[in-house]
């Protein structure tokens, strides 16, 4: 299963600089000129036992007069934290160009406005178009301000997605926070005007039900935005909704159950979860529960019968946050904010206390949308697949903005026959790597340095097709190849599927006898391939005879392996034969 971890970093002006119209707003962006919490969890990631993933670091500035400090920040961050995993820095001007490809291709202005960086709702999105880009079978959705504790955290993740578990198909896991004391409690102090509005206790309730019994993976009424794990059938299908401001990550679990998608929590997935303390006051955090909670309830209450969706209530999603989206809702906000506004005026704070009273009003008539929200988000879907279809379409330009921020790779300039050269020190890092090369000394591996180039393909580029010459023997260094047999002329068949070669896999080790390829090989992702030509691998021969001989025993040893899979094969397909004809 190919995966992408996504994690978004959020960063402002410099400190001492305000805020000013028209700057995104979030919860605790970092100032561009101080560190904040992404080293941190980067290096949380250095225990990790799986690094066979591609890790996507979405840099989201609050205004583009920041993209180039902020890009220049995270990059020293990165670079410090020396992690093994794959990295991509995917930027602002990343996104632009990527739109404006799109847009050619056909997007529309309502799927163009999709593409953004401003807004949680909007940011997740584009986490979820990173992931198609990288054609990830299961996305990993991280925050910055959280500590990984578990080694095993990237398997665990994908240890049910994709499976069937209670008679659902588990298309998306929830993990869960851990606070700075090691529970999965919210870390607040309960005050008198909640009385009313008890979201965290309605929250511990669930918690408790979910988290805190058995079995391991229950359905669950809610998730976390940061330890959602995501099958590609579902974030290619549901996008979250940017009209959501707060709350995007229970808003996505509702919208996935209404698309027939199944959302699991495994209670053994947690992760710490360490946030700056928050800045803006009690009235304001309240409206902005308000509005989310107002346009949610109004979501559900407008469903209207769809062929192939399911009709979902807020009893779903009990006790959180199905509490908070029943006909006592107005209720619920009333009697907080009465309270809290009395809360305000006995601190001697008459302001706050007026801001508390128009929560009330703001509720009657800001906070309802005015259309059908519904059918607003049936819209927002169908542009998002609409979307996805042409991120498919356009997959090798799009793919190739992102390769630009590959961190992890040296930048790649090829000629018309997709070759680079490789460094000295790039190779040794390269061929240390690959069992297979164990039989070589390291001053046998430098000598490879003078015959070897790199070839390199995006995803669904053909690499041969059967007929062609094989002219030189490979190595799968990067990605995967896909090695399909071309059925007969008059067939309306598709190719058959024969295999895929995975990194250490050779390909052509038969090259020396001027033979032709009987398959086509396509990349079904990006992928890299070590290559010696027929020329430079009869001098390697001539020159360093020893190092030759040891090379073709590792041809030798790829060819028997194939041969013996083969036969098994062939075993195999007779003995289905056999006992087809013996039913009949």
């Amino acid at each position: 299963m190919r995966k992408t971890m996504i994690i978004p970093t959020y960063w402002c002006r410099k400190t001492g600089d305000p805020w000013q119209e028209g700057d995104a707003v979030y919860d605790h962006p970092t100032p561009v000129d101080q560190e904040g919490t992404l080293e941190r969890t980067l290096v949380s990631m250095k225990q990790f036992s799986e690094k066979d993933f591609k890790l996507v670091i979405l840099i989201c500035p609050t205004t583009p007069e920041v993209e180039a400090a902020a890009y220049e920040q995270v990059l020293r961050i990165v670079g410090r934290a020396q992690l093994n995993a794959e990295t991509y820095l995917f930027t602002a001007g990343d996104l632009r160009e990527i739109t404006e490809i799109l847009r050619k291709a056909g997007l529309n202005d309502r799927g163009v406005q999709l593409l953004s960086m401003f807004g949680y709702s909007n940011v997740r999105n584009v986490c979820l178009l990173a992931a198609s880009i990288l054609t990830a079978d299961a996305a990993l959705l991280i925050d910055d301000d959280e500590v990984f504790e578990l080694p095993d955290f990237v398997p665990r993740s994908l240890e049910f997605l994709g499976r069937r578990v209670y008679g659902d198909i588990v298309h998306g896991v929830a993990g869960y926070y851990l606070n700075s004391k090691g529970q999965y409690y919210d870390d607040v102090r309960p005050e008198p005007w909640m009385t009313y509005w008890d979201r965290f206790g309605c929250k511990a309730r669930a918690f408790d039900q979910i988290i805190g019994s058995g079995p391991r993976l229950k359905r669950t009424p809610f998730a976390f935005g940061g330890a959602m794990i995501l099958h590609r059938e579902l974030f290619e299908c549901v996008p979250f909704d940017p009209l959501v401001t707060r709350g995007e990550d229970v808003d996505y679990l509702i919208n996935s159950r209404i698309f027939g998608f199944s959302f699991f929590l495994d209670n053994t997935l947690s992760i710490k979860h360490l946030p700056q303390p928050k800045s803006h006051p009690q009235w304001k955090r309240l409206r902005e529960d308000i509005y989310r909670f107002v346009y949610q309830r109004a979501k559900m209450q407008s469903q209207h019968k769809t062929g192939n969706l399911v009709h979902v209530s807020p009893e779903d999603f009990d006790p959180y946050p199905g509490e908070f989206l029943k006909p006592d809702l107005d209720e619920k906000i009333y009697r907080s904010s009465m309270m809290l506004s009395s809360q305000y005026l006995a601190n001697n704070n008459p302001d706050a206390a007026m801001e508390a009273m128009r929560n009330i009003y703001i509720a009657k008539h800001n906070a309802p949308p005015a259309f059908d929200a519904f059918r607003a988000y049936l819209d927002t879907q169908a542009q998002w697949e609409k979307l996805i279809r042409l991120v498919r379409q356009e997959r090798y330009a799009v793919r190739a903005v992102l390769e630009r921020h590959n961190i992890s790779a040296p930048e790649i300039h090829l000629d018309k026959e997709h070759r680079r050269r490789l460094t000295r020190e790039e190779l040794l890092a390269v061929l240390a790597k690959l069992p297979i090369f164990s039989v070589f000394t390291e001053q046998e591996h430098a000598v490879f340095f003078d015959y070897c180039h790199v070839k390199t393909y995006y995803e669904h580029e053909t690499v041969f097709t059967s007929g062609d010459y094989n002219e030189e023997v490979c190595l799968v260094l990067k990605g995967k190849l896909r090695l399909v047999a071309n059925r007969e002329a008059n067939s309306r068949s598709a190719p058959l599927e024969i295999a895929y070669l995975t990194p250490g896999s050779f390909l052509g080790e038969n090259c020396l006898s001027h033979s032709v390829f009987r398959l086509s090989g396509t990349a079904a992702e990006f992928t890299e391939l070590l290559c010696i030509s027929r020329g430079r691998l009869k001098a390697l021969l001539e020159e360093h005879p020893a190092i030759g001989v040891k090379l073709l025993q590792c041809f030798l040893a790829s060819l028997s392996e194939k041969i013996m899979r083969s036969n098994e094969l062939r075993r195999e397909a007779a003995a289905y034969d056999h006992n087809a004809v013996n039913e009949k």
